[in-house]
């Protein structure tokens, strides 16, 4: 007979959603499992942001050079892929068992193993020693989402971003299928790893929720890289050659040779495995339907993160956003529907591409106003050589700020600086009152207004 084991909130998956839902139960006094079925931790410290970074801090660490390259700086700097990869994996290697422990040392029971929904309430966890029943009151849903696949013959061929992130050596030609922000990425990682980089891009342009003059701006810059675009087109076969090269076979064009294929196409849902038919929620190709509230249509039940159907964007801090929201109804700590505060979304590319707030592009639509401003030539970043430095900010009537888009090599920092003004509802005189440290990125902000 299966075993069955009852807890008050049941959490599936272990990412940083779920990870921030497990902590804040168990602070609450409540009983708490946390189900996972590969990798404790989740996407973004194993095989998604925190590792791409690593890989990418030796890529910035190269342009930074190259920035003052004959202005007080001589040589010629190198990445070497292996040492760079080995760096990345003694991060991540020891992810998994350290997270575990890190919740058993707390009181929060950890299990191991694909599971499913059996009822409205419990389901089966597929464990090395065993089927195990869970039965819980609540249950959080953060099982994330995975790497889109082609359906083309030899889609085998290719590899995926977390394969990617884990590549031995680098090779001489890499071709990248996709627009997104995490081809992008990619693309730049590999150039600056010393590769010639081909994009194929289904659609006619990139990244296409961002400002779309400073996507040009940015694309010019990858071209600066010798990063290739084909666009408009679609890869329709992947075949091996006798040297082990690939050849694309594409819809627009003369077939393509490479070493390696990476697809960058999109990224699905976990939830599919779940059986949650039998728990009464629903899905669609967008992932858990959710009310304002997180609940799906069985109200014992949430879903947070990168599967929920919710209008923000897939990143790692709404995820655990909205985990920790979703506990806060469990917990009865509050009887609001959830209000997301500004998220801003970097693309990690070379340069960073960041927004926040009110597209720019629409901005006129609602009465704003967007001043740009080309900031090479301010002292932050003349002092590091950056060759591109721009920002947009979107103002309001009251010239509070409530949008802005940066593309540079500090975009990522500028980007939270606009996110903490939009939040407090900062405008010039409220940035002009604070004190930063002189002469740094935000200690410029109030030439911004």
């Amino acid at each position: 007979m299966t075993e069955t084991k009852h807890y008050d909130v049941a959490i599936i998956g272990a990412g940083p959603a779920g990870l921030a839902a497990a902590d804040d139960v168990k602070r609450a006094g409540k009983s708490v499992v946390v189900i996972e079925k590969y990798l404790w931790g989740g996407t973004c410290p194993n095989y998604g942001c925190d590792p791409k970074k690593i890989l990418l801090a030796g890529i910035e660490a190269k342009e930074s050079f190259d920035f003052l390259a004959g202005d007080g700086l001589l040589g010629d700097v190198k990445i070497e892929w292996p040492a760079l990869m080995a760096r990345k994996t003694h991060f991540t290697e020891s992810i998994p068992e350290r997270t575990q422990s890190q919740l058993e040392s707390v009181g929060i029971t950890t299990l191991y193993g694909p599971a499913h929904f059996i009822n409205k309430d419990t389901v089966v966890v597929h464990g090395v020693a065993g089927d195990l029943e869970v039965q819980a009151t609540d249950w959080v849903v953060s099982v994330g989402q995975r790497p889109a696949t082609l359906d083309i013959p030899g889609a085998e061929l290719s590899i995926d971003s977390e394969a990617f992130l884990s590549l031995p050596e680098m090779p001489q030609h890499v071709t990248i299928v996709g627009g997104g922000y995490i081809a992008i990425e990619f693309a730049g990682i590999a150039a600056g790893a010393g590769a010639e980089v081909t994009l194929i891009i289904r659609d006619s342009e990139l990244l296409k929720d961002f400002d779309s003059q400073y996507v040009d701006i940015l694309t010019k810059e990858l071209e600066k890289r010798g990063i290739k675009f084909y666009y408009n087109t679609e890869v329709t076969a992947i075949t091996e050659n006798a040297d082990k090269s690939l050849t694309l076979d594409l819809s627009f064009g003369q077939p393509l040779t490479t070493d390696l294929v990476v697809l960058a196409i999109g990224r699905v849902g976990n939830s599919d495995t779940l059986a949650l038919e039998n728990a009464g929620v629903e899905t669609d190709r967008r992932g858990i339907n959710v009310d304002n509230f997180l609940r799906t249509d069985n109200p014992h039940i949430y879903a947070a993160g990168d599967v929920a159907n919710t209008p923000v964007p897939r990143i790692t801090t709404a995820g655990y956003f909205e985990a920790r929201y979703a506990v806060s109804v469990i917990l009865g700590q509050t009887d609001q529907p959830i209000r997301y505060p500004a998220i801003p979304v970097v693309v990690y590319a070379t340069p960073k591409l960041a927004t926040v707030g009110v597209p720019t592009e629409i901005a006129a639509n609602y009465g704003y106003t967007v001043t740009e401003l080309d900031m090479t030539s301010w002292f932050s970043y003349y002092r590091t050589g950056e060759p591109v430095a721009r920002t947009k900010v979107v103002l309001d009537a009251q010239k509070h700020l409530v949008g802005a888009t940066v593309l540079g090599s500090h975009a990522d920092e500028l980007i939270n600086y606009f996110t903490e003004a939009i939040n407090n509802g900062d405008g010039y005189q409220e940035i002009r009152d604070r004190l930063y440290a002189y002469p740094t990125i935000a200690s410029d902000l109030e030439y911004f207004f």
